[in-house]
């Protein structure tokens, strides 16, 4: 039996497997550059762009009441299924928003249906995490969570170029986003069949606490290693959204590039991770997911300080540096702050937990391109030449990422280390 068939070693692993390509195709066309070319084509501005990159963090923040409901479930196939059917439906109904709304209220309407679509997909990935996680080995789980990645990564690399080369043949226009959004439709078809035919786990029971509204807050919140590692994700990835939120507009907005070399320069970022999952997952099980996501969170900062340098005459120098290196970073985070979250998490009430979790990420990915907007807008304000500003603007914003990421490495293994000594010293 090779490796892969023995991380693939029972049918609902392989389900699981293969439920992510379908999962994965869904949602490359409906989001990210696709969804981003069709806000701009609606006439939305830089800052309501710049969240779509992240909006389905963003919205995870929204999922945190409905945990004291839904620890009631006890299939956690069936309220995955619920939720991955209402998730693809509202989001396919954003593309029909131009066809059917009239323009006056178009962006609002947009934006509604986007926070409604992703928050459901937030929900349904968390149902549909619980359910994965009790057929998974955890001596394996490093490994598995690679191979699945390494799919996504690949059904993510055919639909850059594919994509890319549709969108640039149809000149950005409507109809365009239409045949892909038609594409993602056809991908959640496949992917609800396959669910509901894939085998239930044990029926869920909460592990003895309460599963009220306030409970979402006070059970995680008593928990110190387990908030220790929230609030260090949480700040990471603010500092990270300063900046990072804004690299999309910065390319097809300021940068002018076409939409076959964005896909293109995003496939930088693809293509190294099929071979570097393999390798961070092999690590994530041997040395520990904390070490691999430590790394990791290091190798960000020279993303983003490489995105600094990034401009209209070298772009196509320090833009594939800062996505090689984000690549390797991508990696090792994807992998292990998996891996870590569910490692710190106790047994019964999951949902709770990842509930929580999800929500508390989500706050980053407000408030970083909130911050980095408003910083954005301060060095813009009074500008002569405000295409130059907004573009040395989002350039400075890299560098506060930069240093802010730096620091806060610093500061949380600093004081890793001293709980660690005074364990010791306890033990």
């Amino acid at each position: 039996m090779s490796k892969r068939e023995k991380i693939l070693d029972t049918g609902p692993r392989v389900c699981f497997f293969v439920q992510t390509g379908f999962g994965t195709a869904f949602t490359y066309l409906t989001s990210g550059v696709f969804l981003s070319g069709f806000a701009l084509l609606m006439g939305a501005g830089d800052v309501l762009v710049s969240y779509l990159s992240v909006v389905v963090n963003i919205c995870g923040v929204l999922i945190l009441g409905l945990a004291s409901y839904l620890e009631r479930f006890q299939s956690r196939k069936r309220l995955t299924v619920i939720f991955t059917v209402l998730s693809r439906t509202a989001t396919l109904f954003i593309v029909i928003i131009p066809a059917v709304v009239p323009r006056k209220i178009q962006i609002p309407a947009f934006i509604l249906a986007v926070v409604t679509a992703f928050t459901l997909q937030a929900q349904a990935a968390v149902a549909l995490n619980q359910w994965m996680m009790g057929f998974i080995d955890e001596k394996k789980s490093g490994q598995y969570i690679s191979l699945r990645q390494t799919l996504t990564l690949s059904v993510t690399v055919i639909l850059s170029v594919t994509g890319g080369i549709w969108m640039d043949h149809m000149k950005g226009e409507y109809l365009g986003f239409v045949v892909l959004f038609g594409a993602a439709a056809l991908m959640s078809v496949f992917e609800i069949i396959l669910l509901m035919r894939t085998p239930d786990g044990a029926p869920y029971r909460p592990a003895g606490m309460g599963c009220r509204l306030r409970d979402a807050l006070k059970v995680p919140l008593r928990d110190r290693a387990f908030m220790g590692f929230v609030i260090y994700i949480l700040a990471f990835y603010l500092l990270l959204n300063i900046s990072d939120s804004f690299t999309m507009v910065y390319m097809i907005k300021y940068l002018a590039l076409p939409y076959k070399t964005v896909t293109a320069m995003y496939m930088i970022i693809s293509l190294p991770q099929i071979v570097l999952l393999g390798f961070w997952g092999r690590i994530s099980d041997k040395r520990g997911h904390a070490f691999v996501l430590k790394t990791s969170v290091w190798l960000f900062a020279g993303e983003t300080l490489f995105m600094s340098f990034a401009a209209p005459k070298n772009w196509f120098l320090f833009i594939p540096a800062a996505f090689l290196v984000s690549s390797a970073a991508n990696a090792g985070f994807v992998v292990a702050v998996f891996n870590r979250r569910y490692e710190l998490m106790p047994k019964g009430n999951r949902i709770l937990y990842d509930n929580f979790y999800t929500a508390m990420i989500g706050l980053g990915f407000i408030l970083g391109p909130m911050i980095g907007g408003a910083v954005k807008g301060i060095l813009e304000s009074g500008a002569a030449v405000r295409s130059a500003a907004a573009m040395n603007g989002i350039r400075g914003l890299y560098l506060i990422s930069t240093a802010g990421i730096l620091l806060l490495q610093v500061i949380y293994y600093h004081l890793q280390g001293k709980r660690e000594v005074c364990v010791h010293v306890k033990g």
